[in-house]
């Protein structure tokens, strides 16, 4: 008999702070910020010798790279027509940017983390495990998932459960997430920016590459 386990893990991404310019119906489109949360799903054919799916112990170098993309940062699109001013905030020492140029909102973050997580797993375990899912959520009634499939992460988003009133920044600003993890940096390399200097990090327009080249164009500054 064939058999695959399953085990999830959640990770606590910090406050976060983006906008979505081309929601031009809704507040959206304007700077507002969530506390995210992500649901991983890791996913084997074989348990390890303690019988587990994933060493949850050993997340925490995951857990650093997604708080250093979330945690207290402006996460804007590559293509927003404003990433200029966004890059004079960060400049100016008022925002900590970070530009993902495959776009941003609980589907884009979804897919994010789900290819940072499955790069990690997969270098962790040699191969044992991947990551089959991952929910983002923005709070009780708001999430998105994006889901792997076959070898190939292809997006495959489900719906989001809608709420499009946004938290105001002053609401966004609680105490740093216990379980996070900094940006995604270079496979098989650890992040290099300590935790607590996290504006030591690669900025300007330096890209990071892991496998497949799922994060091209990711840049902080």
């Amino acid at each position: 008999m064939y058999m695959k386990f399953t085990s999830n893990k959640v990770i606590d991404l910090g406050s976060a702070a983006f906008r979505q310019w081309r929601s031009t119906h809704s507040h959206c489109q304007f700077i507002h910020g969530y506390r995210l949360t992500a649901d991983i799903t890791f996913e084997c054919d074989q348990l390890d010798e303690r019988n587990w799916v994933m060493d949850f112990g050993g997340l925490k170098d995951l857990k650093k790279t997604l708080e250093y993309t979330f945690d207290h940062k402006l996460v804007v699109a590559g293509d927003d027509p404003k990433l200029d001013l966004f890059k004079q905030l960060d400049e100016a020492g008022v925002a900590e940017l970070v530009i993902l140029d495959g776009g941003v909102g609980c589907e884009r973050f979804a897919e994010y983390v789900l290819k940072t997580a499955d790069t990690f797993a997969d270098e962790a375990t040699n191969g044992r495990v991947r990551v089959q899912k991952v929910q983002i959520n923005e709070h009780d009634s708001n999430f998105a998932t994006c889901y792997r499939e076959s070898d190939e992460v292809k997006v495959s988003f489900a719906e989001t459960q809608v709420s499009t009133e946004p938290v105001q920044l002053e609401d966004i600003h609680g105490p740093i997430a216990t379980e996070s993890v900094s940006v995604a940096t270079e496979a098989p390399e650890q992040p290099q920016a300590p935790v607590d200097n996290p504006r030591a990090a690669p900025v300007g327009n330096k890209g990071t590459q892991t496998k497949g080249n799922w994060f091209k164009g990711t840049t902080w500054g």
